[in-house]
């Protein structure tokens, strides 16, 4: 959440960036959405992966004895997530620090501002479900896709039959052997996941990545669930607000209620000359799509992370010192992290979050520059690109009020000889020898 510290996107953070890589290209069609079923007409069969409150898990694997405690991992004064514990006791998601006492008095609390652990696990979840596959994008610390597309392909030629495993979305009884097997592969890997690491998860199964993630949180936690292709249109009018459409964001949700759509029937039936004239030719087709289920965009392999970044949040920082001390905490931890990877970072940026009665979230700014190849390490001690980026957003000559900082090494390139962090994502080759899904290989086995 954009009040806590050290967040990078996962764990339920509220966030304005809208999901851009989503429906890039898809087209309007018609809301009719059936498909064939037949093998030879083969229909993609993708993944949505979302770990049950991963920090907290993390944290209960780190430490047995919590798992059966209500616990809550506390970033500044906020329970940025809870076991089910706690849950069960009242405290959710989000919730202050002194709120979640009250509905939870045995409360144990555990500090989380520091993302090392979980960023970790993050990278082993992924690095698992490269090992038997390599279409896998991260979506945050605690969610994944995956498209299993050749794997389903080639088990439906090795096998006449198959069934569903978990729920069916609506309770569909049709058969449609591309998903059904899907559901197969889901429910192995999600048991890869937790005999391998210990993390239980929700798994969604569909036919593109908007209606994959929108169903795997139907049945929580530690459930999956299959989209079929009828329940499409029930699936997307159970949404009850704009934003619950991944790719929606909040300033787009909010130019779409001043248009007069609150829910997404009203997108859908929207004229679209009157949307393209808000939005623009492209964006009106694709918020379109949107509303229908109608998502052509590839499951993208993520690599390394391209960039590299650590901030922290407040209530109010308004000194220079208080500033130049806090950049200088981060960034110290930013270059331990950028040793580890292993490759040299060639743009620097700075972000800062004005405090706002309007807009409390979303009100970030940022200004980057080049790093010169002679400052080096030296960019921790008295951070002369951080001073100055910051000079450039801040009149410090009259009083100001921040409420978060972020500092961000991108750019990143590989250094001759040098390990990084790309070997979190290279497949390794399993005991058995069997090779990941490639259309020569065979299946592997997952475990």
């Amino acid at each position: 959440t954009a009040c806590c510290a050290n967040m990078e996107i996962s764990e339920g953070e509220e966030d304005d960036t809208e999901w851009k890589s989503l429906v890039s290209r898809s087209p309007v069609a018609s809301s009719d959405t059936s498909n064939n079923t037949s093998l030879a007409a083969p229909q993609k069969v993708i993944l949505h992966f979302d770990l049950d409150c991963f920090y907290a898990q993390v944290e209960m694997i780190r430490n047995p004895a919590l798992r059966n405690v209500p616990l809550g991992v506390q970033q500044k004064y906020i329970i940025v997530t809870c076991n089910y514990v706690a849950r069960e006791h009242g405290v959710t998601k989000l919730m202050s620090v002194t709120d979640a006492k009250e509905k939870c008095p045995d409360l144990v609390l555990v500090k989380g501002e520091d993302l090392t652990h979980y960023r970790e696990m993050s990278y082993k979840v992924t690095e698992l479900l490269i090992s038997f596959c390599p279409l896998v994008e991260r979506l945050g610390f605690d969610e994944n896709f995956m498209d299993i597309s050749e794997i389903v392909e080639r088990r439906l030629q090795q096998s006449e039959t198959c069934s569903f495993k978990g729920h069916v979305y609506n309770n569909s009884s049709r058969l449609c052997p591309w998903l059904a097997m899907g559901s197969q592969v889901a429910a192995e890997l999600r048991e890869a996941i937790h005999s391998k690491l210990g993390l239980t998860g929700c798994a969604g199964i569909a036919t593109n990545k908007l209606l994959a993630k929108l169903v795997s949180g139907t049945f929580k936690p530690n459930q999956q669930t299959t989209l079929l292709s009828e329940d499409v249109s029930n699936l997307m009018g159970s949404l009850d607000s704009l934003r619950k459409v991944p790719g929606i964001g909040h300033q787009t949700a909010k130019r779409l209620q001043a248009l007069g759509m609150t829910s997404i029937i009203d997108l859908e039936l929207f004229p679209l000359d009157i949307l393209a004239g808000e939005f623009g030719e492209s964006s009106a087709r694709r918020l379109k799509s949107l509303a229908i289920g109608i998502d052509d965009s590839n499951v993208n392999p993520t690599g390394a992370p391209q960039s590299l970044s650590d901030e922290d949040s407040f209530k109010k920082m308004s000194s220079i010192k208080d500033v130049t001390e806090k950049i200088e905490e981060l960034l110290s931890s930013l270059v331990e992290r950028m040793h580890k990877d292993g490759r040299q970072p060639h743009t620097f940026r700075l972000t800062i979050r004005r405090y706002s009665t309007t807009n409390k979230w979303f009100s970030r700014e940022s200004r980057q520059c080049p790093i010169p190849s002679h400052i080096g390490q030296k960019i921790v001690v008295g951070n002369p690109l951080a001073n100055k980026l910051f000079h450039k957003m801040v009149d410090t000559s009259k009083a100001f009020h921040l409420t978060l900082i972020n500092v961000c090494f991108s750019n990143l390139r590989d250094r001759p000889g040098k390990p990084s962090l790309i070997s979190f994502f290279t497949p390794r080759p399993s005991p058995r020898k069997t090779k990941p899904c490639t259309s020569q290989g065979q299946v592997n086995p997952l475990l």
